[in-house]
């Protein structure tokens, strides 16, 4: 698969070498793609570098990882994304005068449904928006079955989200359809589903199903086990963060210092 990354910080650049050493082609871009000559190099064959037009026309998905802030200025140099799947990683947070993060949109709304609006010709699908940036390259680690740490989604495309579900599968998580892209504002900060941190299969459907009354599209999951996680489930979020959502660092996923 052909995967063009907007915003290769910690979450983009993470996702990237992952996706990289799953076999995928990946193209990392900045405004300043000769800083990206590392990162290429580390991600290994298979990883390439350039601007963010360069990532729009090279992907068949898009990850748009930059910071909140950044989405308008990085969607001007992608253009409309015409029929291509957008991963939405971001989180719509900002800072305060006094240093503390705060929700930068109204509760009415959401980022992902902000995006589907500016990339009405493209498919949505927020996920990777409850995973702390630090953790991301840890996920392959846990090889086991039942020690898989779930990825929840959301979107409008079934076909998209097909695609998504296989991609977070790649990255060393299980992926779990949380619906559809309303359901976004569960996914971003402070949502329920963002607030349950790093969870096991088991909890995160019942979490899932208190949210929803049922674990929607389930035959999209289909290595997603109905047994118990032998692993503790007690939420890590805590591990992460202190206060509602404090201490969020790029694209309102990084819960640590580091």
């Amino acid at each position: 698969m052909k995967i063009g990354i907007i915003g290769a910080g910690k979450v983009g650049g993470g996702l990237g070498r992952l996706w990289v050493r799953a076999g995928h082609q990946v193209l990392f871009s900045s405004r300043h793609p000769k800083r990206l000559r590392v990162l290429v190099e580390k991600a290994g064959p298979g990883a390439h570098a350039g601007d963010v037009g360069d990532a729009a026309l090279f992907g068949d998905v898009i990850l748009l990882s930059p910071n909140f802030w950044g989405v308008d200025n990085a969607l001007e140099a992608a253009g409309p994304l015409k029929g291509k799947t957008v991963i939405d990683v971001t989180n719509p947070v900002d800072w305060n005068l006094n240093g503390r993060t705060i929700r930068s949109l109204t509760p009415s709304t959401t980022a992902g449904e902000e995006l589907a609006k500016k990339l009405p010709t493209a498919h949505i699908v927020k996920a990777f928006s409850t995973i702390p940036a630090s953790f991301i390259p840890h996920g392959i680690y846990r090889t086991g079955e039942f020690q898989r740490l779930v990825v929840f989604y959301c979107g409008d495309s079934l076909t998209s989200k097909v695609v998504v579900h296989q991609l977070i599968a790649d990255s060393g998580f299980v992926g779990l359809d949380a619906g559809r892209l309303q359901m976004a504002k569960e996914l971003e900060a402070p949502g329920r589903l963002y607030q349950a941190g790093l969870i096991g299969i088991a909890q995160a459907k019942r979490l899932l199903n208190q949210l929803t009354g049922s674990v929607p599209n389930a035959a999209l999951a289909p290595n997603v086990s109905h047994e118990p996680a032998p692993i503790e489930e007690a939420s890590t979020f805590a591990n992460y963060i202190s206060g509602p959502f404090a201490l969020l660092g790029e694209n309102g996923n990084q819960r640590a210092n580091g």
